[in-house]
């Protein structure tokens, strides 16, 4: 996005780690259900979701909205699968 300005790009930046982070932690989840190391994941995994959405939160409006759209897929993903347990 072009005209972020630089705490929204380093928040956009920081979004995007946080989710690559989920991703590979769902991906050891969905390999260790039963595991020892399941619980620990899930609470990685919930303490990244709530500082990804804290940055979210404080951005304006345009990079919020794309920051949201990049969130959407593994949310849902994580929502429905974990989101209970």
């Amino acid at each position: 996005m072009p005209n972020m300005n630089p705490t929204d790009r380093m928040r956009s930046r920081s979004v995007d780690n946080y989710v690559r982070l989920i991703r590979e932690h769902l991906e050891a989840m969905q390999r260790d259900v039963h595991g020892l190391e399941y619980a620990p994941w899930k609470s990685e995994v919930d303490n990244l979701w709530k500082r990804t959405f804290e940055q979210i939160s404080h951005m304006s409006e345009a990079p919020q909205k794309s920051a949201l759209e990049v969130v959407r897929e593994p949310w849902t993903t994580y929502i429905t699968h974990y989101g209970m347990l």
